[in-house]
């Protein structure tokens, strides 16, 4: 035995929902249960011993859907969310004390703003922000990720102007009267800007920078009790910088890359496929996009917006691309993650896998949605019925929340994210949060899964709560399920990895309001601490 945790309660989540005392682990994985005597019998001369000090003791928690190295990336931008912008002016502000610490010329980059946040209910726009940057380029991006705004400077830059056209699955927003851009773009123009900065600022990085990037983001994470993350935008730059970092050996915390479709060719075009790697660092699915986002109203839906009215989103890909992409994907062996938040666009994505896998999918490759906010009954019924597992972010409820009730009206809202019946349905949900689009502790999505309160107080759907235990069977079993390691984590068994979180109090037992400030004490990766409090 190499190492043993006793004096604390040991929850296994297994079928009887066992808890020991004590838990040992040799060779990375989990070698016995049982009481504090009975681990300290097998002890021998080299084993460590952890105190618990009757702490709670979880499979280690696993995020089924985030961007760890787009947080790397920007956590050390401008943080623009509602706690320190509450009207332009405290963007405008934010944005000048930052250019005021940079050279003329040197980018300024913030995220996390929303404009149903901001008093004056709007975005930005180039010419707010050329007030207090003109000499500069700006990028703020919206909380959703799936909109930005740039000031005159970057968008000269970029070579944006009036003549520039869309792009398809994207909104480039123009000025009525003088046709000019606004600044203000939305999905794939807003991903063509955040992709040619982000690879030119990788480019400029040096080996060693760029492991540190991704070291410093996976060391977050490991403090917040994960031993897993799947990054949902992975592409050809970042894949190398994971390989970079576990060479380095400082990849705290274990990898699965969901791979953007449209990036993702030296993977296609070669014999790598789904479950290539090792239990560090695994290729996981190949990732597109159906429509765009709740947050900045591009996801696609059936019934227009209230605000803004008789606007229905934006869908990225058309139905029939869906369908080949789907295919093509699955042909080769992939497991495919579709991004769908409206209606409409989980409407296309049940169309497409039913296309390919058929009413009744039994397919080995879990096809997964990521959010599914707009799973009305019938669509739930179709995603339930053909076996379609999705990644659930309890947490946009007390961050988004409000601009839920703006967007859709309170009867709407109050359907959106159905987790309850997703669960009655026997649809296999994973959790997680979408950051940097919302806040990665998962202590506020335990929390926020059970309660469903937006930031105003508002309960979303009070009929979709769940459990504290189900809440947490989230981030433990669903989310090990969707990247296909049930066999390995989600529950604390014999000969599963020891991958644990320690939290200093069990969420069951307290009131959930507390829930995120419970400590956590202690993280454990292959039965080797990463973080201890």
């Amino acid at each position: 035995m190499d190492v043993i945790f006793y004096n604390g309660g040991v929850n296994t989540l297994d079928g009887a929902g066992t808890v020991y005392s004590a838990v040992g682990a040799a060779n990375g994985m989990i070698a016995a249960l049982g009481t504090d005597e009975e681990l300290r019998r097998l002890m021998g001369p080299k084993t460590e011993a952890i105190d618990l000090k009757g702490a709670a003791l979880f499979p280690g928690f696993m995020e089924a859907h985030n961007h760890l190295t787009i947080y790397g990336y920007l956590i050390d931008g401008i943080d623009l969310s509602a706690s320190n912008a509450k009207k332009m002016d405290d963007i405008l502000a934010l944005v000048k004390e930052r250019a005021e610490t940079l050279p003329a010329g040197t980018w300024v980059k913030g995220s996390r703003y929303a404009e149903y946040f901001l008093a004056e209910n709007r975005h930005p726009t180039r010419l707010d922000l050329d007030q207090v940057s003109p000499q500069h380029p700006v990028v703020i991006y919206h909380t959703s990720f799936h909109a930005c705004v740039l000031n005159s400077m970057a968008t000269k830059m970029l070579g944006l102007s009036r003549e520039t056209a869309s792009p398809q699955g994207g909104i480039i927003e123009k000025d009525p009267d003088t046709g000019d851009p606004t600044g203000v773009l939305h999905d794939e123009a807003m991903m063509d800007v955040f992709n040619t900065l982000f690879f030119e600022d990788l480019a400029a990085m040096s080996k060693q920078e760029r492991i540190d990037l991704c070291a410093a983001a996976t060391e977050s994470y490991a403090k917040l009790g994960f031993v897993f993350a799947a990054d949902a935008l992975v592409v050809p730059q970042t894949l190398d910088m994971y390989q970079d970092t576990l060479a380095a050996g400082r990849l705290d915390i274990r990898i699965y890359t969901m791979n953007l479709d449209d990036k993702a060719e030296p993977l296609t075009g070669s014999r790598i496929r789904t479950g290539f790697g090792s239990d560090r660092l695994r290729i996981g699915a190949i990732k597109i996009f159906a429509d765009g986002g709740m947050s900045n109203r591009t996801a696609a839906v059936s019934r227009p917006y209230l605000c803004p009215p008789n606007d229905k989103g934006l869908k990225i890909q058309s139905r029939e691309e869906l369908i080949e992409k789907v295919k093509r994907h699955d042909d080769l062996g992939y497991q495919i993650a579709i991004h769908a938040q409206g209606d409409e666009g989980i409407s296309d994505t049940l169309d497409a896998f039913e296309a390919v896998l058929g009413p009744k999918s039994d397919n080995p490759l879990r096809p997964r949605i990521e959010h599914a906010g707009c799973l009305y009954p019938d669509l739930l019924k179709r995603a339930a019925d053909m076996n379609i597992a999705v990644s659930v972010q309890p947490v946009f409820f007390s961050e988004l929340g409000d601009g839920y009730f703006e967007a859709f009206g309170p009867d709407l809202a109050r359907r959106l994210y159905p987790f309850k019946s997703m669960l009655n349905a026997g649809m296999r949900i994973g959790g997680s949060s979408d950051c940097p689009v919302a806040n990665l502790d998962p202590r506020v999505g335990l929390r926020d899964a059970v309660l469903r309160r937006s930031p105003s107080g508002e309960v979303i759907g009070p009929q979709e709560r769940i459990s504290m235990d189900e809440s947490i069977r989230l981030y433990t079993q669903g989310s090990a399920y969707l990247s296909f390691d049930e066999a390995h984590n989600g529950s604390i068994e014999v000969g599963k990895r020891a991958d644990f979180t320690v939290m200093a109090v069990d969420p069951r037992q307290i009131n959930p309001e507390e829930v995120p400030q419970i400590p956590i004490s202690m993280t454990v990766v292959g039965g080797e601490i990463v973080h201890a409090e």
